[in-house]
């Protein structure tokens, strides 16, 4: 990366979002990162300092936080992004740069009992869609993630049989890694990508172009 990224990363305590938050600051990003589990952002931000790749420009600062007013699912997956993404752009727009990444799923694109989920996510990519619009202009770039399935704690923890049928219906034969997802990441914050804005990369396998798997093991759907 050609210039210094300094931004703010939230959910970033465990995850997707914590290799996120190691891979950028050992690259040399100055982040702020932030989640609910203040101990975890303390825990992250002492093992990048005491890591070879702590030893450079490279900064991470915790602080925990809150988004949310309510504790329901739109306001987790779409109204506490926007709320973040809304406070930033006035300083971009100052600056003539920057680079807005959500992280939305491939479940936008419609998941088994999930319908909540998959609106909330969906709003993101619509969302995504119009600041992009509304601030190119600005020299920013507004983009959008949606990963699969990725091997982190959430999904190591569904029953081993789901877990066989997701990956049995993934073209590639493997779930993702928060490697995957991070080099996106990396990517989509750098110089590099400024000709790339408004867009929801998939990062799944290519399991958005293969058939869902729309039901669980002894169910049946008609036609």
């Amino acid at each position: 990366m050609s210039r210094q990224i300094t931004g703010i990363l939230t959910g970033a305590a465990g995850g997707i979002g914590r290799a996120i938050a190691l891979r950028l600051a050992g690259q040399g990003a100055r982040l702020i990162v932030s989640d609910l589990d203040e101990k975890a952002l303390v825990r992250l931000a002492d093992e990048f300092s005491s890591c070879e790749s702590g030893t450079g420009t490279g900064q991470l600062i915790p602080v925990a936080g809150d988004m949310l007013d309510a504790d329901i699912l739109l306001d987790v997956n779409f109204v506490g992004p926007l709320r973040l993404i809304d406070a930033v752009l006035p300083y971009m727009q100052r600056q003539g740069y920057g680079r807005v990444i959500s992280l939305a799923s491939r479940a936008w694109l419609g998941n088994f009992g999930s319908s909540g989920y998959s609106t909330a996510k969906g709003a993101l990519v619509g969302a995504t869609r119009s600041l992009a619009l509304a601030h190119a202009r600005h020299g920013i770039t507004v983009n959008c993630i949606a990963p699969g399935f990725i091997d982190t704690p959430m999904s190591r923890s569904m029953p081993p049989e789901v877990v066989d049928q997701v990956i049995e219906s993934i073209p590639v034969g493997r779930g993702g890694t928060t490697d995957d997802v991070g080099a996106l990441v990396s990517f989509l914050a750098g110089d590099e990508s400024g000709y790339i804005t408004g867009q929801t990369i998939l990062s799944c396998g290519g399991r958005g172009i293969s058939e869902p798997m729309a039901r669980t093991t002894g169910e049946k759907t008609s036609t």
